[in-house]
Protein backbone atom coordinates (compact mmCIF):
# COMPACT_ATOMS: atom_id res chain seq x y z
CA UNK A 1 0.00 0.00 0.00
CA UNK A 2 2.97 2.70 1.03
CA UNK A 3 4.80 1.74 -2.33
CA UNK A 4 1.50 2.58 -4.26
CA UNK A 5 1.21 5.61 -2.53
CA UNK A 6 5.04 6.52 -3.07
CA UNK A 7 5.03 5.57 -6.78
CA UNK A 8 1.64 7.91 -7.34
CA UNK A 9 2.14 10.55 -4.72
CA UNK A 10 2.14 13.25 -7.59
CA UNK A 11 -1.36 11.92 -8.73
CA UNK A 12 -2.77 11.64 -5.09
CA UNK A 13 -1.71 15.05 -4.43
CA UNK A 14 -3.32 16.65 -7.84
CA UNK A 15 -6.64 14.81 -6.86
CA UNK A 16 -6.60 12.83 -9.78
CA UNK A 17 -6.15 9.42 -7.60
CA UNK A 18 -7.94 8.22 -4.54
CA UNK A 19 -6.47 4.75 -3.13
CA UNK A 20 -9.04 2.88 -0.47
CA UNK A 21 -7.07 0.44 2.18
CA UNK A 22 -10.26 -1.67 1.95
CA UNK A 23 -11.66 -5.08 1.14
CA UNK A 24 -15.03 -5.85 -1.45
CA UNK A 25 -17.55 -7.34 0.63
CA UNK A 26 -21.55 -8.47 0.83
CA UNK A 27 -21.36 -6.40 4.15
CA UNK A 28 -19.32 -3.99 5.48
CA UNK A 29 -17.20 -5.01 8.36
CA UNK A 30 -13.92 -6.69 9.01
CA UNK A 31 -12.93 -10.37 6.91
CA UNK A 32 -10.53 -13.13 6.93
CA UNK A 33 -8.06 -12.03 3.90
CA UNK A 34 -5.53 -15.27 2.72
CA UNK A 35 -2.01 -13.63 1.86
CA UNK A 36 0.01 -15.88 -0.33
CA UNK A 37 3.56 -15.59 0.53
CA UNK A 38 4.75 -16.86 -2.71
CA UNK A 39 2.74 -15.89 -5.05
CA UNK A 40 0.95 -12.17 -3.85
CA UNK A 41 -1.00 -11.80 -6.72
CA UNK A 42 -2.86 -15.09 -5.67
CA UNK A 43 -3.35 -13.57 -2.13
CA UNK A 44 -7.24 -13.83 -2.02
CA UNK A 45 -10.75 -13.95 0.61
CA UNK A 46 -10.92 -17.29 -0.96
CA UNK A 47 -7.79 -19.83 1.10
CA UNK A 48 -8.16 -22.02 -1.77
CA UNK A 49 -6.87 -19.26 -4.39
CA UNK A 50 -3.94 -18.44 -1.67
CA UNK A 51 -3.02 -21.81 -1.17
CA UNK A 52 -3.15 -23.31 -4.99
CA UNK A 53 -0.09 -25.31 -6.01
CA UNK A 54 0.57 -25.77 -2.25
CA UNK A 55 1.78 -21.65 -1.64
CA UNK A 56 2.67 -21.05 1.85
CA UNK A 57 -0.30 -18.37 3.34
CA UNK A 58 -1.46 -16.80 6.65
CA UNK A 59 -4.23 -14.88 7.20
CA UNK A 60 -4.85 -11.22 7.96
CA UNK A 61 -7.97 -9.70 9.05
CA UNK A 62 -9.10 -6.88 6.67
CA UNK A 63 -12.02 -4.09 6.82
CA UNK A 64 -14.11 -4.29 4.01
CA UNK A 65 -16.75 -2.53 2.62
CA UNK A 66 -19.44 -2.83 -0.32
CA UNK A 67 -18.78 -1.75 -4.09
CA UNK A 68 -22.02 -0.06 -4.21
CA UNK A 69 -20.93 2.54 -1.46
CA UNK A 70 -17.57 3.12 -3.42
CA UNK A 71 -19.52 4.07 -5.99
CA UNK A 72 -21.85 5.94 -4.11
CA UNK A 73 -18.82 7.74 -2.40
CA UNK A 74 -16.58 8.37 -5.77
CA UNK A 75 -19.42 8.59 -8.50
CA UNK A 76 -19.84 5.98 -11.40
CA UNK A 77 -16.75 5.23 -13.22
CA UNK A 78 -16.08 5.40 -17.03
CA UNK A 79 -14.25 1.74 -17.22
CA UNK A 80 -14.46 -0.29 -14.29
CA UNK A 81 -11.44 -3.16 -14.19
CA UNK A 82 -12.20 -5.45 -11.67
CA UNK A 83 -9.73 -8.36 -10.76
CA UNK A 84 -10.08 -9.22 -6.75
CA UNK A 85 -9.13 -12.36 -6.77
CA UNK A 86 -12.31 -14.21 -5.19
CA UNK A 87 -15.21 -11.15 -4.54
CA UNK A 88 -15.12 -10.04 -8.11
CA UNK A 89 -18.52 -11.18 -9.32
CA UNK A 90 -19.65 -9.32 -5.75
CA UNK A 91 -19.00 -5.45 -7.42
CA UNK A 92 -20.72 -6.74 -10.36
CA UNK A 93 -23.91 -7.54 -8.36
CA UNK A 94 -23.80 -4.37 -7.13
CA UNK A 95 -23.91 -2.40 -10.44
CA UNK A 96 -27.72 -1.15 -11.18
CA UNK A 97 -29.07 0.49 -14.33
CA UNK A 98 -27.75 3.78 -12.14
CA UNK A 99 -24.33 3.11 -11.71
CA UNK A 100 -23.66 1.07 -14.52
CA UNK A 101 -19.87 2.29 -16.64
CA UNK A 102 -19.73 2.31 -19.99
CA UNK A 103 -16.80 -0.27 -19.90
CA UNK A 104 -15.87 -3.37 -17.64
CA UNK A 105 -13.83 -6.19 -17.32
CA UNK A 106 -13.51 -8.94 -14.70
CA UNK A 107 -11.84 -11.88 -14.83
CA UNK A 108 -12.90 -14.79 -16.83
CA UNK A 109 -13.80 -17.46 -14.15
CA UNK A 110 -17.09 -18.80 -15.65
CA UNK A 111 -19.70 -18.29 -17.52
CA UNK A 112 -21.76 -17.24 -14.33
CA UNK A 113 -19.32 -13.80 -14.41
CA UNK A 114 -20.68 -13.32 -17.92
CA UNK A 115 -24.43 -14.06 -17.24
CA UNK A 116 -24.51 -11.75 -14.78
CA UNK A 117 -22.72 -9.00 -16.62
CA UNK A 118 -25.41 -9.48 -18.98
CA UNK A 119 -28.08 -9.53 -16.72
CA UNK A 120 -26.88 -6.19 -15.52
CA UNK A 121 -27.47 -4.51 -19.15
CA UNK A 122 -23.89 -4.94 -20.84
CA UNK A 123 -24.81 -6.07 -24.21
CA UNK A 124 -21.55 -6.62 -25.92
CA UNK A 125 -18.08 -9.12 -25.11
CA UNK A 126 -14.95 -9.94 -25.42
CA UNK A 127 -13.01 -12.23 -23.65
CA UNK A 128 -8.98 -11.20 -23.61
CA UNK A 129 -6.17 -13.12 -22.36
CA UNK A 130 -3.85 -12.18 -19.65
CA UNK A 131 -1.30 -13.80 -21.24
CA UNK A 132 -0.62 -11.81 -24.73
CA UNK A 133 -3.93 -9.62 -24.79
CA UNK A 134 -5.36 -11.28 -27.61
CA UNK A 135 -8.80 -12.10 -27.84
CA UNK A 136 -10.67 -15.67 -27.05
CA UNK A 137 -12.64 -15.79 -30.51
CA UNK A 138 -13.78 -18.27 -33.01
CA UNK A 139 -12.07 -18.04 -35.98
CA UNK A 140 -8.99 -16.95 -34.13
CA UNK A 141 -8.41 -13.43 -34.76
CA UNK A 142 -5.59 -11.90 -37.38
CA UNK A 143 -3.75 -10.94 -34.36
CA UNK A 144 -4.19 -14.29 -32.74
CA UNK A 145 -2.60 -15.82 -35.86
CA UNK A 146 0.30 -14.24 -36.17
CA UNK A 147 1.53 -14.83 -32.60
CA UNK A 148 1.03 -17.73 -33.16
CA UNK A 149 3.30 -17.85 -36.31
CA UNK A 150 5.91 -15.88 -34.83
CA UNK A 151 6.29 -18.28 -31.83
CA UNK A 152 6.17 -21.36 -34.34
CA UNK A 153 8.92 -19.52 -36.12
CA UNK A 154 11.03 -19.23 -33.24
CA UNK A 155 10.84 -22.11 -31.78
CA UNK A 156 10.93 -24.89 -34.45
CA UNK A 157 14.23 -26.61 -35.47
CA UNK A 158 12.32 -27.44 -38.56
CA UNK A 159 14.67 -26.79 -41.53
CA UNK A 160 12.26 -24.16 -43.59
CA UNK A 161 11.61 -22.72 -39.74
CA UNK A 162 15.27 -21.84 -39.70
CA UNK A 163 15.44 -21.09 -43.34
CA UNK A 164 12.92 -18.15 -42.68
CA UNK A 165 14.68 -17.29 -39.46
CA UNK A 166 17.97 -16.65 -41.48
CA UNK A 167 15.47 -14.63 -44.18
CA UNK A 168 13.37 -12.32 -41.91
CA UNK A 169 15.69 -11.88 -38.80
CA UNK A 170 14.60 -13.40 -35.23
CA UNK A 171 14.29 -9.61 -34.00
CA UNK A 172 11.49 -8.96 -36.53
CA UNK A 173 9.95 -12.48 -35.29
CA UNK A 174 10.36 -11.38 -32.12
CA UNK A 175 8.42 -7.94 -32.49
CA UNK A 176 5.54 -9.65 -34.10
CA UNK A 177 5.25 -12.38 -30.94
CA UNK A 178 4.78 -9.05 -28.68
CA UNK A 179 2.98 -7.08 -31.34
CA UNK A 180 -0.26 -7.61 -29.40
CA UNK A 181 0.76 -6.30 -26.09
CA UNK A 182 1.92 -2.55 -28.38
CA UNK A 183 -0.68 -0.01 -28.51
CA UNK A 184 0.89 2.99 -29.75
CA UNK A 185 4.29 3.66 -28.26
CA UNK A 186 3.56 1.86 -24.72
CA UNK A 187 4.02 -2.09 -24.42
CA UNK A 188 1.80 -3.68 -21.78
CA UNK A 189 3.32 -6.71 -19.79
CA UNK A 190 1.83 -9.93 -19.52
CA UNK A 191 -0.93 -9.61 -16.47
CA UNK A 192 -1.38 -6.27 -17.21
CA UNK A 193 -5.06 -4.76 -17.22
CA UNK A 194 -3.83 -3.92 -21.17
CA UNK A 195 -6.09 -1.54 -23.40
CA UNK A 196 -10.00 -1.13 -22.61
CA UNK A 197 -12.95 0.19 -24.94
CA UNK A 198 -12.12 1.07 -28.18
CA UNK A 199 -8.52 -0.21 -28.09
CA UNK A 200 -8.92 -3.68 -27.21
CA UNK A 201 -8.08 -6.34 -30.22
CA UNK A 202 -10.96 -8.11 -31.54
CA UNK A 203 -14.85 -8.01 -32.52
CA UNK A 204 -17.47 -7.11 -29.56
CA UNK A 205 -19.80 -10.60 -29.42
CA UNK A 206 -23.19 -10.84 -28.25
CA UNK A 207 -23.77 -13.08 -25.10
CA UNK A 208 -24.60 -16.07 -26.68
CA UNK A 209 -21.78 -16.02 -29.12
CA UNK A 210 -19.35 -15.10 -26.25
CA UNK A 211 -20.63 -18.03 -24.43
CA UNK A 212 -20.73 -20.13 -26.55
CA UNK A 213 -17.06 -19.47 -27.83
CA UNK A 214 -15.90 -19.64 -24.34
CA UNK A 215 -17.02 -22.95 -23.68
CA UNK A 216 -15.63 -24.31 -26.84
CA UNK A 217 -12.32 -23.12 -25.37
CA UNK A 218 -12.90 -24.56 -22.15
CA UNK A 219 -13.58 -27.78 -23.83
CA UNK A 220 -10.24 -27.43 -25.58
CA UNK A 221 -8.52 -27.02 -22.46
CA UNK A 222 -10.01 -29.75 -20.38
CA UNK A 223 -8.94 -32.42 -24.01
CA UNK A 224 -5.61 -31.15 -23.60
CA UNK A 225 -5.26 -28.93 -26.89
CA UNK A 226 -2.36 -26.38 -26.41
CA UNK A 227 -3.08 -22.77 -26.89
CA UNK A 228 -1.73 -19.44 -26.54
CA UNK A 229 -5.08 -18.72 -24.17
CA UNK A 230 -3.42 -21.50 -21.30
CA UNK A 231 -0.35 -22.30 -19.45
CA UNK A 232 1.70 -26.14 -19.61
CA UNK A 233 -0.01 -26.76 -16.59
CA UNK A 234 -3.26 -26.59 -18.54
CA UNK A 235 -5.32 -25.13 -15.17
CA UNK A 236 -4.37 -21.92 -15.99
CA UNK A 237 -7.42 -20.16 -18.50
CA UNK A 238 -6.06 -16.24 -17.48
CA UNK A 239 -8.29 -14.18 -19.43
CA UNK A 240 -10.74 -11.21 -18.34
CA UNK A 241 -14.24 -10.58 -19.81
CA UNK A 242 -15.03 -7.40 -20.92
CA UNK A 243 -18.15 -5.64 -21.71
CA UNK A 244 -20.06 -2.68 -23.05
CA UNK A 245 -23.44 -1.09 -22.88
CA UNK A 246 -25.16 0.85 -25.27
CA UNK A 247 -25.35 4.37 -25.19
Amino acid sequence: MEQTRLRFQREIEEGRLVILNVGIAEQPGEMPFWVCETQPDWSSFDRRVASRDGCLHHELMVQCRTFASVIEEHGVPFYSKIDIEGNDLLCVKDLTPATLPKYVSVEASGTEGLALLADRGFTRFKCISQFDLLPVQLPPSAEHRRVEFARRMLSSNAFLARVFRRLVGRERLQRMETQSRRVGDWMFQPGSSGPFGKKLPGRWQTYAEMERTYETFQQMMRRGEPSLFWNEKGYSFWADFHAMRDG
